[in-house]
């Protein structure tokens, strides 16, 4: 009865805030759509993906978003033109448009909350400081964000469990923000994501995090890596971003080559400095003398327009000084930089940089093997929570993380569990967790072959799976099923205590 009083209170919320929008019918009857399929779904989608986030909670959200950041929600038939070629071209990309407020949008509920998350996040996450990255790595989260918050309606429908992956916006992003929110939690990430103009120094405290959790050495791996991955993901979805990265890359490319002829560049910088200490001993002269500052004044005045004119002695002071301090500064960057530490500090910086930025570079292969890379990084982690983990319902967590990593679309054709690369870490992986289950009595006695294929499947409760070891023509198969669904029957090796055509519960 309480639950039935809930849900008509979500949709009379809902209904009070699109009053107060320009959301035309069709939309309205779509968003309370909307609303009904998350509330049918969401239990299932909370126990395949251990998600923290209540439904109340995820509901709550998702009508914020409507009412702070959704002025306008228009639909349009799939048939139907409009005039401004800009919209229409995005529309037929990606199913929707969004600007100020504003969302046109084709009849898809995904692609409407898709729409409504998207035009809800707050753009730059990243602070300033991390220069090149900061846009590249706000939109890979944001991105990430946006997908997995309509996960609950992309793949659950109250009865199954299904990810189509050509219905993913960005396969890269979600993969990187699913990785990220097994290894930080989503509290960090939703922390993370709400952060307006990157002002909290939230990759700092990434780094941290992963440091204090896995070390210092993977720590570094993994924020390179990331930051490789949102390099790539921005030009392959901006080119105005690829030609900015390319122009920076130039830049780095040629201050490279001049720290690499380092007899030649300290000659130069001597020579510059000179330059400089003489034009500051020339400024300090006129300076010092009321005479030489009025000749200054005179001859920078002569002959020069109204506009440019200096109109006293005292502004030509002022900017005297001004300049003479400019002059101070360069020379003690250039003491800096004759400082041998110092050079080959700068010139190591450049070489990083320039490495960073090359990425973008990279062939198709390249980038395939550095999503691998990053993943293996995540798996090495995962490995030391489950080395370091005593507690049963924590056990069972990570059962359920590792079974929702494995089934993560890797790319258009695989999921993780079907890259090669990563078969014998995660297979390492599936047996220490296997084994520590077993030990703390979280899972009956069984083969590790059997629970590989527990990792696998896409029945949602884990706790209610059984499974049957069947033998056929000197071959040995199992079966995983729950009370409703049985999966295909898979081959495994025979093991001496192996119990023929019995039914087990897996789960104690």
């Amino acid at each position: 009865m309480l639950e039935k009083f809930i849900k008509k209170d979500r949709n009379e919320e809902l209904e009070r805030i699109l009053e107060e929008k320009n959301v035309e019918e069709h939309a309205k009857n779509l968003l309370q759509g909307i609303l009904y399929k998350i509330e049918v779904s969401y239990k299932d989608y909370k126990n395949a993906t251990q998600t923290e986030t209540t439904e109340e909670k995820y509901i709550e959200e998702l009508l914020k978003n409507i009412e702070k950041k959704c002025d306008k929600i228009m639909t349009i038939n799939l048939r139907d033109k409009i005039e401004d070629e800009e919209i229409q071209k995005e529309l037929e990309e990606k199913k929707y448009y969004i600007a100020n407020n504003e969302i046109i949008c084709y009849p898809i509920e995904k692609k409407i909350l898709y729409a409504i998350e998207k035009q809800s996040n707050t753009k730059r996450i990243v602070n300033n400081k991390y220069g090149i990255i900061t846009i590249p790595l706000s939109n890979l989260i944001n991105t990430g964000k946006n997908i997995d918050r309509i996960e609950v309606l992309r793949d659950f429908n109250g009865w199954s469990w299904a990810t189509i992956k050509n219905e993913l916006e960005n396969i890269k992003a979600n993969l990187v923000y699913q990785t990220l929110k097994i290894l930080l939690g989503e509290e960090f990430l939703n922390s993370w994501t709400i952060d307006t103009d990157g002002i909290i120094d939230y990759v700092q405290f990434l780094k941290e995090e992963l440091t204090q959790k896995f070390g210092e050495e993977i720590s570094k791996e993994i924020y390179n890596q990331l930051s490789k991955i949102a390099l790539i993901n921005s030009v392959e979805e901006d080119i105005e971003a690829k030609d900015n990265i390319l122009e920076q890359l130039k830049k780095l490319e040629k201050e490279s080559e001049i720290f690499k002829n380092t007899k030649e560049n300290i000659t130069k910088i001597t020579e510059y400095k000179k330059e400089i200490s003489k034009e500051i001993k020339d400024i300090e002269t006129i300076l010092s003398q009321e005479s030489k500052l009025k000749e200054e004044y005179e001859r920078r005045n002569k002959d020069v327009p109204i506009h440019q004119k200096i109109f006293s002695i005292k502004v030509l002071k002022q900017q005297l000084n001004e300049k003479k301090q400019r002059l101070l500064n360069e020379i003690e960057e250039k003491n800096y930089m004759l400082n041998p530490v110092n050079y080959l500090n700068e010139k190591e910086k450049i070489e990083k940089q320039k490495e960073m930025l090359e990425t973008i570079k990279y062939t198709e292969k390249q980038k395939e093997q550095l999503i691998i890379e990053f993943e293996k990084s995540f798996l090495q982690c995962f490995k030391i929570l489950v080395e370091k983990e005593n507690e049963q319902e924590e056990i069972t967590k990570l059962v359920y993380k590792l079974r929702y990593f494995m089934l993560l679309p890797f790319d258009l054709k695989r999921n993780i569990k079907d890259v090669e690369e990563l078969n014998d870490i995660i297979e390492e992986i599936e047996k220490k967790l296997t084994k520590l289950a077993i030990n703390k009595k979280v899972i009956v006695n069984l083969p590790t072959e059997v629970m590989s294929h527990v990792f696998k499947t896409r029945i949602i409760k884990l706790e209610e799976l059984y499974f049957e070891i069947i033998k056929e023509a000197e071959k040995y198969y199992v079966q995983i099923f729950d009370e409703n669904v049985s999966e295909d029957k898979l081959e495994i090796r025979p093991t001496e205590k192996m119990k023929i055509n019995k039914k087990t519960k897996i789960f104690i």
